[in-house]
């Protein structure tokens, strides 16, 4: 039979697409050599590390920027906020641990959650006078801007 380079195609086009299925149901373990503790925290593969994304809100007004996050199960002391002028950084993280012993036996239990997502702001805010709430698993956060920009009337020449 003679060669085929459409065949080579075929088999090329087979071999990347079980690659990228592995990746993708497996992680960055599923690579040759792959570590996914290189790669903390990609989209779609947050879950299998127990990290989420928060449904989040940005709400701009003429003199705030209102974030609003829901993050349920989480302690408010558990929750981590880092604002500059232009982005911020949203971390939570539970860890909990059982144990139970009886005679003959030793059972642990370890679990992992926690929630990551960094925006950058529309506006330029004042970091300083940030406030946040959070109340039944709602996170909310305020951040006044630093400039309020007033519309201004342009004569046509």
């Amino acid at each position: 039979m003679p060669w085929d380079p459409f065949e080579e195609l075929r088999e090329f086009e087979k071999r990347m697409n079980r690659l990228f299925r592995e990746f993708f149901e497996r992680g960055m373990t599923a690579l040759p050599g792959g570590r996914s503790d290189l790669i903390p925290y990609r989209r779609g593969l947050g879950m299998e590390l127990g990290i989420r994304e928060p449904y989040t809100d940005i709400q701009e007004t003429d003199k705030e920027i209102i974030l609003t996050a829901e993050m349920p199960g989480i302690k408010k002391s558990d929750i981590k906020i880092n604002t500059t002028e232009d982005s911020i950084e949203i971390s939570a993280e539970t860890r909990r641990e059982e144990k139970e012993e009886k005679k003959g036996f030793v059972r642990r239990e370890r679990g992992y959650s926690g929630y990551y997502r960094r925006y950058t702001l529309p506006s330029k805010v004042d970091p300083d006078k940030a406030r946040a709430t959070y109340n039944n698993g709602v996170l909310e956060i305020r951040l006044p801007k630093t400039e309020i920009k007033k519309g201004r009337n342009i004569k046509v020449e």
